[in-house]
Formats: C-alpha cells, structure tokens, sequence
C-alpha cells in the first residue's frame, strides 16, 4: 500500500508553519533508526553496571527507572502534539538534544550516567509522536500502519544489535574502554540520522479541533483509562522476569557460552535480542491484522497477557539456559502492543488521539519501571531468580484477569460508533 502525501493548507493563526507533505516511508525509516540505538542500550547498560560492581538493583533499575522520564514524557509529548498540531517539529527536536549526550557515556560515574539516561529516556518519549501520526491518515488504515511501525521498531532493533555486536564481544565489556567509545560514537551518530529522517517525513496537516470539556486532557473515552489500569499491570509483570533475566544471566548460566560457543554475559544478551528482534519482525504484519477487528483486537490483548503468565510459570518451574533463551525471544510483546495501541487510537477523538496513544505508551514504561523495581528488590535481598519468575506467573495471572473485565466493559469504538450512525 502506497503512502499518501498531502499538500498543506493555507496556514492558520496558531498553527505551525510546515508545507513539507508527510512520507510514511520516512517516518518508518525514522522509527527504524531511533529504535536501533534502544535495543543496544537494553544488551549493554544492565550487565555494564553488574561489571562495574553494582548490585542486582542497580543493574535492574538502569533500565527500568529511566522508564518513569518516559512515562511522564509520553502523555507529555501527546499533550504538547495536541495542543500545537504539531508532531514532527518536537521529535526532530527531541532526538537532535538526545543524540550527543551519548558522547559522554565512557567519561560518566554510575549516578551521572543514571541522570543522563532519565534525560534521554524523557526524550526519547517523544517517539509516541511517529505512532500518532501512524494513526491519523483516514485513507489508511490505522492497524495496518502500526503494524508496520511495529516492524520499524523490530527491525531497527535487530539491526542495532548487528552493528555493534563486533564491539561487545571480548572477555568483558566496559564503557570505559575504547570500545565504548566506539560505541557511545555509533548511537550519537544514529541518533543524529534518526532526528535527520524524521525533519524529511513531512506532516499530516488537520482542522483545528473544536473545543471540548476534558478529563485529565482526554474527553474522548473514559475506557481509555481502564485500558491504561490494565496495561500498566500487565507490563509490570512482564518487566519483573525480563529485567531480572540479565541478572540471572550474568550470574548463573554466562560461563557456558551461547549454547557452546564461548561469549561473554553481554554479547549473548545481545544475540538474544538480536534473535528475539528478527522474530518481531516477522510477527509485527499479523500484529496489525489482529489489531484491526474489535473482537479480534480486544480478545487477543486477554489472551497474550495470559500467555505471558504461561511463560513465566515455566521460567520457575524449568530454570535452566535454553528455556531462559526460548522465553526470551518469543515475540509475544508485539502482538499485545499493537492491539493496545490500536485500542487507545479507536477510544480517541482524532484531535485527542496523542495524549490517548501518549497515556497508554505511558502505562507500558510504568510497568517497566515498576516491574524493574520488585525485581531489583527482590535480587538484592537474597530472593533466588526461579522465585522471582514465581512472582511474575503469579502476578501475571492476577493481571490477565484485570485485563478481561475492563475490556468486556468497553463500549464500541469511537470509529465504529461514528460508521454505524452515517
């Protein structure tokens, strides 16, 4: 399917200046390359930590508490979107700012490099604006073309764990060494051609909203906010085991090597994400074709937030390296992205569908920071990993059940109520 280019009105009092027309292909291009710099950091920072001497709750929360910028970020951004119809203007801005403070990378201590990461995860927030424009054009499908942004954000995972997965491997990877400087380099450098291709993928220019009563900004749908309970605990029950893995892996099952092949903790963590990212790619176009049905889209949130309970019930019940790595790699997050976000575009007004998409992006990063917290607690007092994988399977239980109710109590789509009245 072609992506459409629109030509710009005539520009009205208050609206942004942009006569560049919008390009699908850019935004995906642009999504592809910020996601790259992400998927390195996820391998790299945890481990980093555990190397330098930090516990298991700092190596839990490097990732995880960084999470808490994004999450006031996202709605903020989606707000900021709203407010001044603009998308394109604040990502540019937001990943040029972001992209040279990796530079310092090898020349911070543990706080410094903790406070530079919640400055760049708050501006990497802004990439909710690429998934709201996503869902904006009424000639396109908004499933399909999430679906493929979700295949941007795999893709650009994959192909940041290949280009720098030369420079992790060694006996042990610091950032000090001048490997990470090779590195830090690299994802300034990405970062920076990110910001670049999101200048050129244009806008989609809207009618001013009519104005409107808001609650908490969002007046479109009062579901959104069961949508976001729901979500927000589901995530946190994914990130206990996911942020703990890393741990478990450093500590108990690196000395073996991937499978035989001699590796350093960092380096598998990297083929992990490396393998788990070619398997997104291949299940983000299903993801968007689940997401399109209401039934089929709400039914399949429920059911992956069950599968999830699954897996983690079989991490406690067979800890050892291969079902670790197997648990790992399964691309079960795209399907119940996709279907969420898809979800949050479909309870929206369009002049309010950047704080709805912002508000459940927000949800996802809550559970990962909080998620990142149990675990790290319960590493850092003696808690063995199977039973804090017997945390996450109980919990996820508990979350799938909130999930079910809270979508059965959504009434019809903003879209499909306004289809069936035409």
């Amino acid at each position: 399917m072609r992506p459409t280019a629109e030509v710009a009105p005539p520009r009205r009092m208050g609206a942004p200046s942009d006569t560049r027309p919008f390009s699908f292909v850019r935004l995906f291009g642009g999504t592809w390359l910020s996601y790259s710099t992400y998927a390195v950091l996820l391998a790299v920072l945890p481990l980093a930590e555990l190397a330098e001497g930090g516990g298991p709750l700092l190596a839990t929360l490097v990732i995880g508490a960084p999470l808490l910028a994004q999450t006031l970020a996202s709605w903020g951004w989606g707000w900021l979107a709203d407010r001044t119809g603009a998308r394109r203007r604040p990502l540019v801005l937001a990943m040029a700012v972001q992209a040279p403070m990796f530079l310092a990378f090898p020349v911070l201590d543990a706080p410094e490099l903790f406070l530079v990461r919640l400055a760049q995860s708050a501006l990497f927030g802004s990439v909710v604006l690429a998934t709201t424009q996503a869902t904006e054009d009424p000639a396109v499908s908004s499933a399909f073309r999430l679906g493929r942004l979700q295949l941007a954000t795999s893709g650009g995972m994959l192909t940041g764990i290949v280009v720098a997965l030369p420079l992790l491997i060694g006996a042990r990877f610091r950032l000090d060494s001048m490997e990470g400087w090779e590195l830090s380099g690299l994802l300034a450098t990405v970062t920076a051609l990110s910001a670049l291709v999101f200048a050129l993928a244009g806008e989609l220019h809207r009618p001013p909203p009519p104005p409107r009563r808001a609650s908490f900004g969002i007046a479109s749908h009062p579901g959104l906010f069961r949508l976001a309970v729901a979500t927000a605990a589901v995530s946190t029950v994914r990130y206990i085991p996911v942020t703990a893995i890393p741990v478990y892996l450093a500590e108990r099952l690196g000395a073996g090597g991937f499978f035989g092949i001699p590796m350093n903790p960092t380096a598998q963590l990297a083929v992990w994400l490396g393998i788990s990212s070619a398997l997104n790619i291949g299940a983000a176009p299903l993801s968007g074709r689940l997401a399109h049905g209401t039934s089929t889209r709400r039914y399949g949130m429920f059911g992956f937030s069950l599968l999830y309970a699954g897996l983690w019930t079989a991490l406690f019940l067979f800890p050892s390296y291969s079902v670790t790595f197997a648990v790992w790699i399964l691309p079960v997050s795209v399907f119940l992205v996709v279907a969420t976000v898809r979800e949050a575009a479909a309870l929206s007004q369009p002049d309010q569908r950047g704080r709805a998409i912002g508000l459940v992006t927000a949800a996802f990063n809550l559970g990962g920071l909080l998620g990142g917290a149990i675990a790290g607690s319960l590493l850092a007092r003696g808690v063995s990993a199977p039973d804090v994988f017997e945390v996450a399977a109980v919990g996820g239980l508990i979350a799938a059940a909130l999930f079910l109710p809270r979508l059965l109590r959504l009434p019809p789509p903003i879209e499909t109520a306004r289809t069936t009245g035409s």
